[in-house]
């Protein structure tokens, strides 16, 4: 069984926009002597998991370019359907990776990249002892963040936390030995309902995705009795988090409520009570699984919830329905907006719908006029056919798609592009796709990033197609 092999092989592929069916990823891993399927299902995501991480921790791109590249990745993904006996009995669901990067980068302290590298230099030796930035180096561990995933299978939720400052635990065979493949500051594998006595109150940032179920006997959390095994294992994970750390849980379904506003009586307004009562909860924020789940092999709905440390003093309990923790959201960028990363702050509750739609008004207008003060001999429209016609005009491309937006619902003229060449056969071919955003003057390929137009004409668009799409101009009839 050549593993690495493989995980080469479909991490080439993603890169290259391949994209796999169930049955070409099936193919592909009895080729390198992999017949298991559950051990398909691992490591294709393991190779995910990896470009992921890749792109989460590329210092040339801002956060949301990040973002817009790991969702690149995950709609280029095969769905990963394939369940076995054993994960169905441990509801195995990973995160999908746009989630697992929001969840992980919400929690992710301030500065600790950088810290990442000169924790590096230091273990090299370079800056013992050494005064770098504003802060004072030293060999001791504690200078330095500490975060952990209580469940976290092949390491899909930490993709943007530095392996030298991130804990993992799992207890599946397989998941453990990615886990080990990967140079993460420690991996462990005890019972997430009980994790060690020394790590009470321990970490900066906790994240985990817990799996569903009932517990055979109710867990006491003070007066809370706990029946859920997700709620007991994301409440025994937040006793690993220091009172000013963070947390981001994902759990199962949508918050219900009755006909007086309060969360539906029975497991979930207890274990929301408690977390209200004892913590900082700055969002939960409801998911629909069809739109942003469906790639990891299940559409169940769930919520992803963020905290921001311990309450200095418990009170309270889970708050009366409101339009914010009742809106579902459905796209990523709406998920991008909700989490809050691009100005550093998340949504609060207390954010008025009003102020909501006068700061999407505002940024419409200057959209508007945007679009006014760009000077063009031709319309957006003619030069997005003019594209169409030149794309059906390269040898090899076929199955050529288009979308004009003018304007999309937030005020841009948007043009979308995909064509497919290099086929070898009905599963096999490559896929290049771009959006031209042209009051901006931006063109945007996945896992290559954005280009600035330097007018709005084809002939400033051919040279970055061809830069980003070689074979594209050179694939056989």
């Amino acid at each position: 069984m050549d593993k690495k092999g493989y995980i080469s092989r479909i991490r080439e592929d993603l890169k290259g926009g391949r994209k796999h069916s169930k049955t070409t990823i099936e193919s592909i891993a009895k080729s390198f002597g992999i017949a298991n399927k559950n051990l398909v299902k691992e490591f294709t995501e393991l190779a995910i998991i990896l470009n992921a991480r890749e792109i989460a921790h590329d210092s040339s791109l801002t956060t949301y370019e990040k973002y817009l590249d790991i969702v690149a990745l995950y709609q280029s993904q095969v769905n990963l359907s394939m369940r076995t006996s054993m994960s169905v009995l441990m509801q195995q669901y990973s995160t999908p990776a746009p989630i697992s990067f929001l969840a992980s980068s919400y929690i992710l302290k301030s500065g600790s990249l950088s810290g990442y590298k000169a924790f590096k230099n230091i273990v090299k030796g370079s800056t013992k002892g050494k005064i770098v930035g504003n802060a004072h180096l030293t060999n001791d561990k504690n200078d330095f963040p500490r975060y952990l995933e209580p469940s976290a299978g092949n390491g899909l939720l930490t993709i943007a936390l530095p392996y030298h400052y991130t804990h993992v635990n799992e207890l599946d065979d397989v998941r453990l030995a990615n886990l080990k493949e990967q140079p993460f500051a420690k991996v462990s594998s005890w019972d997430a309902l009980k994790p060690p006595v020394a790590y009470d109150r321990t970490f900066d940032g906790i994240v985990t995705n817990p799996p569903f179920g009932s517990l055979s006997q109710p867990e006491l959390f003070g007066k809370f009795k706990i029946k859920r095994l997700e709620h007991a294992m994301a409440l025994n994970a937040l006793r690993c988090m220091k009172d000013n750390g963070k947390a981001a849980i994902i759990i199962g379904g949508h918050t219900t409520w009755d006909e007086h506003g309060r969360v539906t009586a029975g497991t979930n307004r207890i274990f929301l009570n408690y977390l209200y009562h004892f913590y900082n909860v700055e969002d939960i924020i409801p998911i629909n699984g069809k739109k942003l789940y469906s790639r990891q092999g299940t559409s169940i709905n769930t919520r992803l919830i963020l905290i921001d440390g311990a309450k200095a003093i418990p009170d309270g309990a889970s708050p009366l329905k409101n339009k914010l923790h009742s809106t579902v959201v459905n796209t990523h960028e709406e998920l991008w907006d909700r989490v809050g990363l691009g100005n550093g702050k998340k949504p609060k509750q207390q954010t008025k719908d009003a102020k909501v739609i006068k700061l999407r008004a505002k940024a419409i207008l200057i959209k508007q006029k945007q679009l006014s003060s760009i000077n063009t001999q031709k319309s957006f429209e003619i030069i997005h056919n003019e594209i169409v016609d030149y794309l059906k005009n390269i040898k090899g491309a076929y199955q050529i798609e288009d979308v004009f937006e003018n304007p999309n619902k937030y005020g841009d003229v948007v043009s979308h592009f995909s064509a497919r060449y290099d086929q070898k056969d009905r599963w096999n071919y490559r896929k290049a796709q771009f959006v031209i955003t042209w009051n901006q003057l931006r063109l945007f390929i996945p896992d290559f990033g954005y280009r600035i137009l330097s007018k709005p004409e084809i002939d400033s668009i051919i040279p970055f197609l061809k830069e980003g799409f070689p074979l594209l101009f050179n694939s056989p009839a």
